[in-house]
């Protein structure tokens, strides 16, 4: 029987750049492969994947590009801000049982990051 494993969500970009060093420096991702030539970032943190992809027409969802489960987010919160984060949502508990904040990257992409409260 097969198994779906993960989701890896393709953020594009015009410059790899500091995408990839606000991954690394703000939200503690490590760098996989980053291949300038190619126009690709490979990067992970813990089991989350992360590709930053250069094109000559980045685009950018209205909400958010990927929704990432975490364990402590408020431990995450506290130190995402503490290294420079650019919340756009603060931390919100939310009527369906999660409980997240959305930060910006440079370029524009939003990532949610939330886990399930009780």
């Amino acid at each position: 029987m097969s198994e779906l494993l993960n989701i890896r969500p393709n953020l594009e970009v015009a410059e790899l750049g500091p995408t990839v060093t606000h991954l690394r420096h703000v939200l503690g991702f490590e760098v996989d492969v980053e291949e300038e030539d190619m126009g690709l970032a490979l990067l992970h943190r813990d089991a989350v994947a992360v590709a930053v992809v250069r094109t000559a027409n980045p685009a950018v969802n209205e909400t958010t590009s990927a929704y990432i489960n975490v364990v402590s987010v408020d431990e995450l919160y506290a130190e995402s801000k503490a290294r420079g984060a650019k919340v756009v949502v603060d931390l919100t508990d939310h009527p369906w049982g999660l409980r997240d904040f959305v930060v910006e990257l440079p370029g524009g992409h939003r990532l949610a990051l939330g886990e399930r409260i009780a």
